[in-house]
């Protein structure tokens, strides 16, 4: 890293001895908006993701309250929602999220006209990274409601 700042310093200088005053500030600002850019990347929070409920309950204990998105694969963490009310966490699809970044659950007919019409529920968050995100629930619309219902319970 020292080696590129080191060359684009020399670069500078040359440049300023020898070009105009245009193509010197496009020098500075180029490389002060490549590390704002790397700075600003640094300062996201890491993802957390989770490949099973072990990993899961290791660190938050037993869930408050546990969705399931499909029963035939309800020992998968891909089919769960888990909620950890006292902690403020949610485990959608793996990856950890806050409950009270939540702002809407609807369940929602994803069928087109040469479709069979399949359920999905639809959560809206403040989080700029999933402002919303779609879980699959199958085919049944009463189904597709409880799951909904039991979300937005939790939502404070």
């Amino acid at each position: 890293m020292k080696r590129y700042i080191i060359i684009a310093v020399i670069a500078i200088l040359l440049l300023a001895c020898f070009a105009g005053k245009a193509l010197l500030l496009l020098l500075i600002a180029i490389p002060l908006g490549y590390f704002t850019i790397k700075f600003m990347e640094k300062r996201e929070p890491p993802k957390v993701i989770y490949a099973n409920t072990e990993e899961v309950e290791l660190k938050y204990g037993e869930p408050d309250d546990v969705v399931v998105l499909d029963a035939s694969r309800a020992n998968e963490l891909s089919a769960l929602i888990l909620f950890y009310t006292t902690q403020d966490v949610m485990i959608v699809e793996g990856e950890e999220l806050k409950i009270s970044d939540m702002t809407d659950v609807v369940p929602k007919n994803m069928a087109t006209p040469y479709t069979i019409d399949e359920y999905a529920v639809i959560i809206n968050t403040k989080n700029p990274q999933h402002p919303t995100i779609h879980l699959r629930v199958g085919y049944d619309a009463g189904l597709a409601r409880e799951i909904a219902e039991q979300i937005y319970a939790h939502k404070s």
